[in-house]
């Protein structure tokens, strides 16, 4: 995403949009790009990024096939 966009959004909106993306990648069922694409999303912008520790987590439940089936 261009470095502009991320500073003239709004944090709240910016956050939407980042759920809004991941949401349209599990409406496809693709469960892996989801967690990807909001983990990568929510981290390219230092207001929003995730504690390591959840986005360990996200990818931790994927490689061990956990929600497997899940959505």
């Amino acid at each position: 995403m261009e470095r502009s966009l991320l500073i003239e959004m709004t944090r709240d909106k910016y956050v939407e949009r980042c759920k809004q993306r991941a949401f349209d990648h599990l409406d496809r069922g693709d469960l892996k790009n989801a967690v990807a694409s909001f983990v990568g999303n929510m981290n390219a912008r230092p207001d929003c990024e995730l504690l390591h520790y959840l986005a360990t987590l996200g990818a931790s439940l994927l490689t061990a096939d956990v929600l497997e089936g899940a959505y």
